[in-house]
């Protein structure tokens, strides 16, 4: 959702973890945290059913109050920033009003998976099926935040929706709905890694938002494969300021 246009400049890892775990709680905390236990590596943790990520999380969780493990996870976000997505405030500028910007950009995601549908090429490696796309089609949060009220509601895209599609067993619905290589999977084992851990994702979610809307925002997971739930999806609210000013006042 609005990132189909970002190159990742950084290489996502652990090390994106300890910069924003030391930015905020410092070097000290750090080592006292990874002390005698395997650090999660993100190419490898698929060996070991993302055990080394749910040691690390459990501790993290034990030593940290979870609104500032939150804030952390938040900023972690995949290696992202807002700057890689600096032509979205442009197009809100230039649209003016909220729904507007929304609606245009939900159709121009949809257009782009519909020409992938008829050349029959792929999204970051997916299949997109006739079934694919009507799922997308269904699913409109997947392409563009929907706006109930003062709130932006957003669906994250299964990481294997051909997959996520035909099967009909729930755990294997959400293994096939997660894209973390850190917790991916642990869905398939006991300790699943815990779903604080999401809000790296919720972080993710929100990077479009804050790039058009050129601040920090707040926002929450609601759904979450790591918690059970069939798909993830994240709330995040509208300013004050925005809705007075780019959203019509008929409500």
């Amino acid at each position: 959702m609005g990132d189909t246009k970002i190159v990742y400049d950084e290489k996502f890892g652990i090390t994106t973890f300890k910069r924003e775990i030391c930015a905020q709680l410092g070097e000290a905390f750090w080592n006292e945290l990874i002390e005698n236990i395997e650090l999660p590596d993100i190419d490898s943790e698929c060996k070991c059913q993302c055990h080394n990520m749910y040691q690390f999380m459990k501790r993290l969780e034990e030593m940290t109050d979870e609104e500032t493990l939150k804030k952390i996870l938040y900023k972690v976000r995949h290696g992202l920033h807002p700057s890689q997505c600096e032509w979205a405030h442009k197009e809100f500028m230039e649209a003016g009003n909220l729904d507007d910007f929304l609606k245009k950009h939900l159709s121009d995601e949809l257009n782009g998976f519909i020409e992938l549908n008829k050349e029959k090429k792929d999204f970051y490696g997916q299949e997109i099926t006739d079934e694919v796309l009507t799922f997308i089609k269904e699913n409109p949060k997947m392409l563009a935040p929907e706006r109930k009220g003062n709130k932006l509601y957003c669906m994250a895209f299964p990481c294997n929706m051909k997959e996520y599609l035909s099967v009909t067993d729930e755990k294997m619905k959400r293994y096939h709905a997660c894209h973390c290589p850190f917790a991916k999977e642990s869905i398939l084992s006991e300790n699943v890694v815990s779903s604080v851990l999401c809000n790296c994702s919720l972080g993710h979610m929100m990077n479009f938002v804050e790039a058009f809307m050129d601040r920090e925002l707040r926002g929450k997971v609601v759904h979450s494969v790591l918690n059970g739930d069939l798909i993830c999806e994240y709330e995040i609210e509208i300013p004050d300021d925005i809705m007075q000013k780019y959203v019509t006042s008929e409500e």
